[in-house]
């Protein structure tokens, strides 16, 4: 095993082990140990529920967004129980009220079921977005000129009125 392990490792690993003084290890486990130590603060650690429970929804995001960031740090988490991770979801929910009611009303029993019922909210969240922006976009009136080179907005018919009374 000894043999291997400059192959295994990366520049860093290799300069480390290449500035160690000569005979500072009599053992592969005195090595490992060193090697354990030198690089533990740098490595990235698995999460714990605590940095589950810390994924909170933020004011005007997706819903799509807030249960990608939940997902991608679930899958950091060994060991993590499906009651734990459906708890921090539903704790994390700020501003989806609709999907937290939901789900206390109706507490999903696999973390499955619960990403399948936030994927619905966020399918109709984002469905309502598109109808909302095709609302907005039929109602708004087409920018006109007046006669000073400003936009003028306002009911063409109020204003053929006014100028029919001025004339």
């Amino acid at each position: 095993m000894a043999n291997y392990f400059p192959v295994v490792l990366d520049q860093a690993g290799h300069q480390w082990l290449l500035g160690l003084p000569k005979d500072s290890s009599d053992s592969w486990e005195e090595l490992r140990q060193a090697f354990i130590h030198n690089f533990i603060a740098t490595s990235e650690q698995p999460g714990n529920k605590y940095d589950l429970e810390r994924i909170r929804d933020r004011r005007n995001e997706p819903l799509r967004d807030c249960i990608r960031r939940f997902s991608d740090m679930r899958f950091k988490i060994p060991k993590i129980t499906d009651d734990e991770a459906i708890s921090a979801f539903i704790k994390g929910l700020r501003f989806h009220g609709a999907l937290r009611s939901k789900l206390l009303r109706k507490r999903p029993t696999t973390v499955a079921e619960l990403l399948a019922t936030a994927k619905n909210y966020a399918n109709a969240d984002d469905t309502e977005k598109l109808i909302r922006e095709d609302v907005r976009g039929t109602e708004q009136l087409p920018r006109r000129d007046d006669s000073r080179g400003r936009f003028d907005n306002r009911n063409p018919r109020r204003r053929d009125n006014r100028d029919h009374r001025e004339g």
